[in-house]
């Protein structure tokens, strides 16, 4: 899935002009058209909350392609998983970057080898539950700091509908310009910023640089993708 176009998707449903969009978030109309082209690839947290506050949408709907809307499942408050005859689930990568670090900035730590993966209605719902396939995106990660929970070149599988620290866990966040996988605590006053491998020590986030800090999704699932050669 392609950021650039689903903010055009919802620009265009807004009724805004790029110049609208460009002044509202304070960048020049050649960037809106350069980045709905899909010539800008990488977001920081600061860009993706000035879009999509500019838009009137939540963050994570700017993960949301609008044609996963309509090929996996329909929705009801009486049967909340209606199968359709052909469905599969979907799950796009996530067009942000992430690091089992230092952290980076416009992705330069993730291997983009894959595009999406497709599930069946019995596997998803082992593996996601009840959660649509737009809140589910895949990262592939580099970097040790979360071994020997996560290994480097694993696929990570997120739940972009999470913004917030949702209790202890692992998250997909942003910290200034810099995307990270790391594991999050809270303890009085303050979260805990941990690395799973010992090597790296820990930081905080507390009242004095929260600002700076923002959660793109929690972390369900990792996938290893270790490949062994026979012949």
């Amino acid at each position: 899935m392609n950021i650039g176009k689903r903010i055009r998707e919802l620009r265009l449903a807004k009724g805004m002009k790029i110049s609208d969009l460009a002044d509202a978030v304070g960048i020049d109309g050649a960037n809106i058209s350069r980045l709905e082209t899909g010539k800008q690839k990488s977001f920081t947290e600061q860009s993706l909350s000035k879009f999509a506050e500019a838009l009137g949408v939540e963050v994570s709907d700017l993960f949301t392609a609008a044609e996963n809307r309509n090929t996996v499942y329909e929705y009801s408050k009486i049967n909340p998983v209606v199968q359709k005859e052909t469905a599969v689930f979907r799950v796009d990568i996530l067009d942000i970057s992430a690091s089992a670090g230092g952290g980076f900035i416009q992705g330069s730590d993730v291997i983009d080898v894959i595009r999406s993966i497709e599930y069946n209605n019995e596997r998803a719902i082992a593996m996601f539950g009840s959660r649509p396939p737009e809140t589910v995106k895949v990262i592939n990660v580099r970097g040790d700091s979360m071994a020997d929970t996560i290994e480097p070149g694993d696929l990570i599988f997120v739940d972009v509908s999470v913004t917030d620290f949702d209790g202890d866990g692992i998250y997909v966040f942003g910290f200034d310009d810099k995307i990270y996988v790391k594991r999050l605590q809270m303890i009085p006053d303050k979260i805990l910023v941990i690395s799973d491998n010992n090597k790296y020590r820990e930081w905080t986030v507390d009242e004095s640089n929260q600002h700076r800090f923002y959660v793109f999704g929690k972390v369900m699932i990792s996938q290893s993708q270790a490949y062994k050669r026979h012949g």
